[in-house]
């Protein structure tokens, strides 16, 4: 057996700012020689410094010089990267150094759209020169994130950079000469320089440009550019000029000073050639040809407490969020891009106001207080002036809490200035004390009652020969709530569950508000006109909960649930008939929901409603989804509305055809009118280093075709 001999050798560099740097050394055997001041160590060999290490089967240390020579297999590492070779040498002290047959495989990046988080890129050279901790130089090199295989080369990479020259940077920019872009080994790009960003968080330069086409743009083409502004903001510029729309403009900032004080905008403009033909078929034509789509987010925190909010979103006209889908500035991106950063997206596309809305909350103990201003943007044509405008809101409260004994006080107050350029402003101060008792008589029983007290004011200019006008409205609330949770445990073992949880709900729910005369009141929201309510809320709610065993804890979901409801309304049952053709209809519609939840598989929802005055069955919806692991699915969607007159299908399908070859298509199928309102086709193919999407997208109105394709770490081009 052999002895593992082990000598630990400290030695101290001076460096420029007269730091000091201690060194190991450690095999299987180390010799020295005193007349040459020279180690060999042999076997095992482990050079290791303070955040660099070196792995080898032989080494030569020369103490003056402060530079080993290595024999590999050889391994370098140093804050995340790992350098492999045949043999080299290298600096103890300059860390200067140079590796033959290299293979470097950079830190995987911090930035999720430019380099993925577990994305390794790999350089290849016949030479690697080191020039420092996190620098490099290499000629005749190849770039790619695919697996490789060095140095025998019996394969190929899928895609690769091979360039005549590259140095990378300790931040990770990598700057190469004569640089050509391969499939395998077939040249299909070339430029004679090219600054790349291969593991930095952030770098300036132009992004892979896209190519769009459609009916009604014609082809087109963006060059996005990037521009690292610091280490808190950035902006990119996407410059995209279409044959028959002409030259649109798109810009988007961010900036991030914290985890929470950050912020983002985005802008589309355009002068469009084309002339609007009823798009959409919504009946609204637009006569405006300077088009655009301007939004933001902000979050900022002023102080403890003091949380400011701005939500930003300008269009011109509700066709250009239908028109203009792609890009990175596109509206289903944006959303999904507003929502990752900051938890809350866009309004639906189909909106008949877009609401940009600047707020400032402020918390302590019971209490929550919070400024606003909002504006709707009308998206009717001619109706802008007309629309009223919340500027400034008020609002304060005091949230639920213990009063006296068995009594809770909540307490609102809420004030408004509603304007707007024609017709009648006016300010609008509501004050609404709340108490409500809930007695803890049985721990299964619930019981709530609560009484509200509101109190409106209003001051009126009415704009007109009546001038301004000073209005109040006082009434109360009665809410009382009967429940009562059953629950059955079930312990089972059978598809990965643990067991089982059984709870049925039955709920009584009755609500009151007195007739008030409220014609003369200013109606700037439905707020204003608050009818007279007497009526008795009765369901049925009962879930299923699952307790899944995952590693060493339980995770719970729920699996089925059922909620069946209905009313009846006192009023109606007393109201006095006009005619003797016309009947009392106390009894609302029946309205069934029920859910069927199994994770990462299954997911059913389906709605109805049926009415007992001769209409039947008024409604239906159902909505099912079948997934896998693999990214596979097969979903559909079915909506009736007897009195809306709506009878719709949906379908949506994604299969793996063969090794990596997807083909997905979605089509919404208007029953009613026996047409197809949109579809989608896909062919997409994903590999482990690369990944493109074919799209082609059809509506009554236009077809559209996008490709994209992505290279794993550096980004993607189309769309």
């Amino acid at each position: 057996m052999r002895l593992l001999l082990i000598l630990v050798v400290i030695f101290c560099l001076a460096s420029v700012a007269q730091a000091r740097e201690t060194w190991r050394i450690q095999a299987q055997r180390l010799f020295y020689y005193a007349k040459t001041k020279v180690f060999i160590a042999e076997g095992e060999v482990v050079i290791k410094g303070e955040d660099f290490t070196v792995f080898c089967r032989r080494a030569r240390y020369e103490l003056e010089t402060k530079t080993v020579f290595l024999w590999g297999p050889l391994t370098i590492t140093t804050d995340g990267d790992k350098l492999e070779g045949a043999s080299g040498w290298l600096n103890l002290e300059t860390y200067h150094g140079e590796v033959k047959e290299g293979h470097l495989y950079l830190r995987p990046g911090r930035i999720d759209t430019l380099a993925l988080s577990q994305t390794t890129v790999h350089v290849l050279a016949q030479k690697m020169e080191m020039r420092g901790k996190d620098r490099y130089r290499a000629k005749r090199a190849v770039i790619t994130t695919c697996e490789v295989c060095y140095p025998e080369r019996t394969c190929e990479p899928d895609w690769s950079f091979r360039c005549k020259e590259i140095k990378i940077t300790p931040a990770g920019k990598a700057k190469a000469k004569h640089l050509t872009f391969n499939i395998k080994k077939v040249p299909v790009g070339y430029s004679p320089y090219v600054s790349l960003s291969i593991k930095a968080e952030r770098h300036s330069g132009f992004l892979l440009p896209r190519l769009a086409h459609g009916s009604r743009e014609g082809t087109g083409l963006e060059i996005p550019f990037f521009w690292d502004v610091n280490d808190s903001v950035d902006f990119t510029f996407y410059p995209l000029y279409t044959r028959k729309r002409g030259f649109m403009t798109g810009l988007e900032g961010n900036y991030a000073l914290t985890d929470f004080n950050k912020g983002t905008f985005r802008l589309r403009y355009l002068k469009d050639r084309l002339e609007d033909n009823d798009y959409n078929n919504d009946g609204i034509v637009r006569d405006n040809e300077k088009r655009y789509w301007i939004t933001a987010k902000v979050n900022h925190r002023l102080a403890p407490g003091w949380e400011l909010f701005l939500d930003l979103d300008l269009l011109s006209d509700k066709d250009f969020l239908y028109e203009f889908m792609g890009g990175p500035l596109g509206f289903e991106r944006s959303h999904a891009s507003y929502l990752d950063r900051f938890g809350r997206g866009l309004e639906e596309k189909n909106t008949r106001y877009r609401t940009s809305r600047l707020w400032l909350n402020h918390i302590w103990r019971h209490f929550f207080a919070q400024a606003s201003a909002t504006y709707y943007d009308s998206q009717i044509p001619g109706r802008q002036d007309e629309t009223l405008q919340p500027l400034p809101k008020l609002y304060f409260s005091r949230l639920t809490s213990p009063l006296w004994g068995p009594l809770n006080l909540r307490f609102v107050q809420d004030y408004v200035y509603w304007w707007r350029e024609e017709g009648f402003r006016g300010h609008r101060l509501e004050l609404a004390p709340q108490l409500s008792v809930a007695p803890a008589i049985w721990e299964p029983l619930e019981l709530r009652a609560s009484y509200l007290l509101r109190h409106t004011l209003y001051w009126v200019n009415w704009r007109g020969e009546e001038g301004h006008e000073y209005l109040t409205r006082t009434l109360y609330e009665i809410e009382g709530l009967a429940g009562m949770n059953v629950t059955r445990i079930y312990h089972l073992s059978y598809f990965g569950l643990a067991g089982l949880k059984h709870v049925l709900r039955p709920e009584v729910r009755y609500f009151y508000r007195p007739p008030v005369n409220q014609k003369d009141l200013p109606e700037f929201t439905l707020s204003d006109r608050l009818e007279p309510v007497n009526r008795l809320d009765y369901g049925l709610l009962q879930f299923v909960t699952a307790k899944k065993k995952e590693g060493d804890s339980f995770r719970y979901f729920d699996l089925v649930r059922l909620w069946i409801h209905q009313s009846y309304d006192f009023r109606e049952a007393s109201r006095e008939l006009k005619s003797a053709d016309e009947q009392r209809r106390p009894f609302s519609d029946l309205y069934l929901e029920g859910e069927i939840r199994f994770p990462e598989r299954l997911y059913v929802r389906s709605t109805t409603s049926y009415n007992f005055y001769g209409l039947g069955w008024v409604t239906a919806n159902i909505s099912a989804d079948l997934r896998n692991s693999k990214g596979e699915y097969v979903g559909f969607d079915y909506r009736w509305d007897k009195a809306r007159n709506i009878d719709q299908f949906n379908f949506r399908f994604r299969k793996n055809i063969y090794r990596g070859f997807f083909a997905a298509y979605n089509v919404q199928y208007s029953l009613k009118e026996d047409e197809i309102s949109n579809s989608e086709l896909e062919l997409e193919y994903r590999a482990r280093c690369w990944w493109s999407i074919l799209r082609i997208f059809h509506n009554p109105d236009e077809t559209r075709y996008s490709f994209y394709v992505n290279l794993l770490g550096v980004g993607g081009w189309g769309r």
